[in-house]
């Protein structure tokens, strides 16, 4: 029967199997033979008899930090104040998000303790990245997060102290009660445990993890510009890299306007990030 890997605690893995029950299941030595080690997030086939796993199926997506697999959406969780706002922590979250063919949503929260002008300034932000396509969301509007849970594996990143606890609480008070201190610091906060876990949420599930400890960009520099939708447009030469190439149409867009500076400033120190790493 085929199922889910909801958590693994030490050589335990619960599965949820698709008559919706749980099964606590070991794994069969030929999967450690090969090497394979199922993770968070994978859907197996089990001998429910035998409550073993026999083989991990074909992967959507694979983050080693947290370690986890099959996430289909990445919810941005990203404070005006205190922490203070950051569109450089959510474009570089937004890069990790589609190079790993996981759906992005931005949530903005503490819109009320900005002031006006901070307020408009925001707003400037909100409306580009919905223009490019990208969902986003005040913290308000809980019916409209909840429904994006559906069907879906959903996990949260984001700023410590960004409100991701109170954003939980009101899509399931009952979170809290499942997870104590680990929900209050979903992100790069403090945790009580190291253990990833699947819990249910609004008919999908949440991935409560100890966090995403790791923000690097693991992708080749040239690979970058694939994930800004803005830039999909014909240069004068079609290895453009809208850096100072001659006929760049994307750098003409930003001397216009069109493509907002900031926006195009954070791409360049993503290029620079990653032009010291070697893949």
């Amino acid at each position: 029967m085929q199922g889910r890997i909801i958590c693994i605690n030490t050589s335990i893995h619960k599965v949820l199997l698709e008559n919706n029950t749980i099964l606590d299941c070991k794994t069969r030595g030929k999967l450690r033979n090969m090497d394979i080690s199922p993770v968070v997030g994978d859907f197996v086939i089990v001998d429910t008899d035998k409550q073993v796993i026999e083989k991990v199926l074909k992967r959507k997506n694979y983050l080693e930090r947290p370690l986890i697999s099959n996430i289909d959406k990445l919810l941005i969780v990203m404070s005006t104040a205190i922490p203070s706002f950051s569109s450089y922590l959510i474009d570089k979250f937004l890069i990790i998000a589609k190079s790993n063919n996981i759906e992005p949503i931005i949530v903005i929260t503490k819109i009320d303790m900005t002031s006006l002008k901070e307020k408009i300034d925001v707003k400037k932000y909100i409306k580009y990245y919905r223009k490019i396509g990208i969902k986003t969301y005040m913290n308000k509007d809980v019916l409209k997060i909840k429904k994006e849970f559906k069907g879906s594996v959903v996990a949260l990143c984001g700023q410590t102290g960004a409100g991701k606890s109170s954003l939980l609480n009101r899509i399931d008070a009952s979170l809290s009660l499942k997870t104590g201190e680990v929900s209050l610091s979903l992100g790069r906060g403090k945790h009580t445990t190291r253990l990833v876990e699947l819990l249910e949420v609004n008919q999908g599930l949440i991935a409560d993890t100890p966090g995403f400890s790791s923000l690097e960009i693991k992708i080749p520099k040239n690979d970058i510009k694939k994930y800004y939708p803005e830039f999909n447009i014909q240069c004068k030469y079609k290895s453009c890299n809208h850096i100072k190439e001659d006929g760049c149409k994307v750098i003409e867009l930003v001397n216009k306007n069109k493509i907002p500076k900031w926006r195009y400033d954070n791409y360049l120190k993503f290029l620079e990030e990653v032009g010291k790493e070697k893949y």
